[in-house]
């Protein structure tokens, strides 16, 4: 649990050189050039910039309509709900460098010391519960729920309390988004699509729903076309073929 309280204790001493959340330029986070090139009074600003970004990568890769539409409320409407109110009602939020991408395959122990340190950085200046969204994920051992609990104790949960796990849940996106789209065989696809579709009923339900109608009547008018083309293109293509009538005829000899 050493890895737990030392992540937190990072985090606690940690200055922003501006007094900002964001960074210098553009940290890398394996094959995404992480958009947190800014510097910005609003965690909420920088993160959703950040979560964008991610979600823009991924909506050609996947070319999947409804998780285009849980993207786009997901950063519309659940972004501005949780990450507000931290620095709301007089609340203040420390800008903390965070690790990035601190899994069980970027951390490791001196086996002279029993030390634990982590390595393989893509660090910015943001809240510093945005690093434990990356345990939030079975695939890794850090998602036992002591390292959570242990880091709990070294750096108490930020107001409002009661908005932690769906926060956590949250931040877990911009990882297994990554995740879904570049690494080969990945199982995140559906995991992802799930957890922004409950954010989205917790938050926004009757926008989800409303969105999801009228997606599935586009996709209806869609194939109502392709099935039936409109009078329009067949009398185009009637006239079309009666020209191409007339000219063989008067080009056959008399």
């Amino acid at each position: 649990m050493k890895l737990a309280a030392g992540l937190a204790d990072m985090h606690q001493r940690s200055v922003s050189p501006t007094g900002k959340f964001g960074f210098h330029f553009s940290t890398c986070h394996a094959r995404i050039a992480q958009a947190v090139d800014t510097w910005e009074d609003s965690w909420c600003t920088v993160y959703s910039r950040h979560l964008g970004h991610v979600m823009e990568l991924a909506k050609p890769i996947l070319q999947w309509p409804e998780f285009d539409v849980v993207c786009d409320l997901t950063l519309q409407k659940v972004v501005p709900r949780l990450l507000l109110p931290l620095q709301a009602e007089g609340r203040v939020l420390k800008p903390c460098l965070i690790h990035g991408d601190c899994w069980d395959g970027n951390t490791a122990m001196d086996a002279k010391t029993g030390e634990a340190f982590v390595f393989d950085v893509c660090s910015f200046y943001g809240h510093n519960e945005y690093d434990t969204g990356n345990w939030r994920a079975p695939r890794h051992r850090l998602s036992s729920k002591a390292y959570i609990r242990n880091y709990k104790r070294n750096f108490p949960v930020s107001e409002p309390v009661e908005d932690w796990d769906a926060r956590n849940l949250l931040y877990s996106l911009t990882f297994n988004i990554g995740n879904t789209i570049y690494i080969p065989g990945s199982q995140q696809r559906q995991v992802v699509f799930d957890d922004m579709n409950t954010l989205c009923q917790l938050f926004c339900p009757d926008e989800l729903e409303a969105a999801m109608l009228k997606l599935r009547r586009d996709s209806a008018a869609g194939a109502s076309l392709q099935i039936g083309r409109p009078i329009a293109d067949l009398n185009d293509d009637y006239t079309e073929a009666g020209a191409q009538e007339e000219e063989e005829e008067e080009e056959l000899p008399l």
